[in-house]
């Protein structure tokens, strides 16, 4: 196992995080999902076996039972692993709930030390709630009581965002989205470097977008062939991530023995700066290649939000270009009927139009709404 040093934290951190938010499931008695125990204990145990020490939870991930069950499977070698969990700002109210949530997420985690305390999904829309509600002053105060070891910021605002949020507090880490196709996008390559400069380690999270980009369509994996290099998409997307030294650890939603497998074996290696320029060529080739898959240029801003009818406009698109990107029909037509179901698919629409002005790419969007729920339900 690869590690890297993490600011303050008393330990080396494995490149290799296991992303909990992924666990296998099954029902509850209510209808809800919750990770099945015994299949955490099994993967979990197995990765700490393996030498990975990051365990990335949050509040709210599977029906608000994965802190518990991530506790339970670690339990017993609770001194032997890093875990961090986010307290969910978007869930906030008062600046009592800061401490009420700190609390509970220390009994579901049956500790009196949270590792890695992050504040889940900071940036723009809700860093002056958090300030405003005394964010800094209780980091400080639980950092001072050893209730949290570390403090940090879980963030997808574009760079702006990020840095403004990142000059907010002394933060001992940040977590961002970063992959082959997101070198440009949210906090950018350009918001990890800045990281760096200020010694902020960086923990990377959608590193292969949630799975899609191990799912090459035949332009992608062309490209990769012709290399000879014998990677698999996996490998090139995280190659390309561990390149950067500002990374300190790369999060994977492993749910199979097998996927944590393959991921040991790719990460049993990786250095940083080590990338050729002809490999980056070749990371720029697959991301343009993408971008050429794409059905409609939606950029995710959410500038055309909220809708009058709550229809999730960024959401849809982004299911529809799922399709032809990552050879996701199966899975996108699935995310696009539980839209529907919820009350926020495209067939919500009623054309009032509010959103089209908005949108800085000049989409169509009531065309492009009607397309989509033709497509899906043809």
């Amino acid at each position: 196992m690869v590690y890297r040093d993490f600011g303050t934290l008393d330990r080396p951190v494995s490149l290799l995080g296991f992303g909990c938010m992924r666990l296998p499931t099954e029902s509850t008695p209510d209808g809800d999902k919750r990770p099945i125990q015994a299949e955490a204990n099994r993967l979990l145990r197995a990765a700490v076996d393996a030498g990975v020490n990051y365990f990335d939870t949050a509040y709210p991930y599977t029906g608000g039972f994965n802190e518990a069950a991530v506790a339970e499977a670690l339990r017993d070698v609770r001194h032997q692993v890093t875990i961090a969990t986010k307290l969910p700002i978007f869930m906030v109210k008062e600046a009592a709930d800061l401490d009420r949530f700190l609390n509970e997420q220390l009994e579901r985690l049956q500790t009196n030390k949270i590792d890695i305390y992050l504040i889940h999904g900071l940036g723009l829309k809700r860093l002056d709630l958090f300030l405003e509600l005394g964010g800094r002053e209780f980091l400080d105060r639980a950092l001072a009581q050893g209730k949290i070891g570390m403090a940090g910021f879980s963030c997808h605002d574009g760079y702006d965002g990020f840095q403004k949020t990142l000059d907010s507090y002394d933060w001992g880490m940040t977590q961002v989205q970063f992959n082959i196709m997101d070198k440009f996008n949210q906090a950018s390559v350009k918001g990890i470097e800045y990281a760096g400069k200020k010694n902020v380690p960086v923990v990377i999270m959608e590193g292969l977008r949630g799975g899609d980009l191990a799912r090459a369509p035949k332009a992608v994996q062309d490209i990769y062939d012709a290399t000879g290099k014998g990677w698999t998409a996996p490998e090139w997307g995280f190659r390309f991530i561990a390149d950067y030294p500002q990374v300190k650890c790369i999060l994977s939603g492993m749910n199979t023995m097998e996927q944590l497998t393959d991921n040991l074996r790719i990460f049993s290696d990786l250095v940083p700066n080590a990338f050729t320029q002809a490999e980056f060529d070749v990371c720029d080739r697959v991301r343009e290649t993408y971008e050429t898959l794409i059905q409609v240029p939606c950029t995710g801003c959410s500038y055309c939000q909220p809708c009058p009818q709550n229809v999730r406009i960024p959401y849809i698109m982004t299911q529809y270009n799922r399709v032809t990107m990552f050879d996701a029909m199966e899975d996108s037509k699935k995310l696009y009927d539980d839209t529907v179901a919820s009350g926020r698919g495209a067939d919500q629409c009623v054309q009032c139009g509010l959103c089209e002005p908005k949108c800085p790419q000049n989409i169509p969007i009531i065309e492009k709404l009607q397309e989509i729920h033709r497509f899906f339900n043809r």
